[in-house]
């Protein structure tokens, strides 16, 4: 776009940590995801940490009966009930620094972070592709890879309406954009050779 979107317009399209999966599905069905494709596309979820503001619901006044016992005491440790501090946490206690199917391992676990985690595995439309994600990693990677395609083709603007972009959070400035400067250059250097 030429314009950045609002906050509104963000979380408007964001489902929110507190999500159940009917939520889920409901909200990006009309994106055209398919349950396999909200399931792969919250894999994204095995990277990343999170505010203790948006999963302590799970955890005070009572616990998520969803939870394993050793993740929750685990989640109060580090995110103190009357805490000053807005504190952090590892979205994927197995492997939290590697793009891998380790989350869905958690799920299986009840070691799923967010409502919107967890219910994924609770659900029976989507326990079945959780499993199977858990179980075969490529499998995982190629929904995951069709998921993001499909992402990047929701509302495309063209032409005048858009721009690419190389930082996406600045207007591109000049006749030029910064990738089609980029992309001359590497153009460039392969005439080189």
């Amino acid at each position: 776009g030429l314009t950045l979107a609002t906050r509104a317009a963000t979380l408007d399209n964001l489902p929110p940590p507190t999500a159940t999966t009917g939520q889920l599905l409901t909200a990006l069905a009309p994106k055209n995801f398919d349950p396999t494709d909200v399931v792969a596309l919250s894999g994204g979820h095995t990277i990343g940490i999170s505010h203790c503001s948006s999963f302590t619901r799970r955890l005070y006044p009572s616990q998520d009966a969803t939870m394993d016992k050793t993740f929750a005491n685990n989640l109060k440790a580090a995110c103190p009930q009357a805490a000053a501090v807005d504190g952090t946490v590892n979205m994927d206690i197995r492997s939290p620094n590697l793009f891998d199917n380790k989350y869905y391992v958690d799920l299986m676990n009840r070691q799923g972070l967010f409502t919107s985690d967890q219910d994924l595995y609770t659900d029976s439309r989507t326990r079945g592709i959780v499993t199977g994600f858990a179980i075969n990693q490529s499998l995982f990677y190629e929904k995951f890879a069709v998921a993001m395609v499909k992402m990047g083709q929701l509302s495309v603007l063209t032409g005048s309406q858009g721009e690419i972009r190389g930082n996406c959070s600045r207007r591109s400035t000049g006749v030029e954009s910064v990738l089609e400067s980029a992309v001359e250059e590497a153009v460039e250097i392969l005439a080189g050779f």
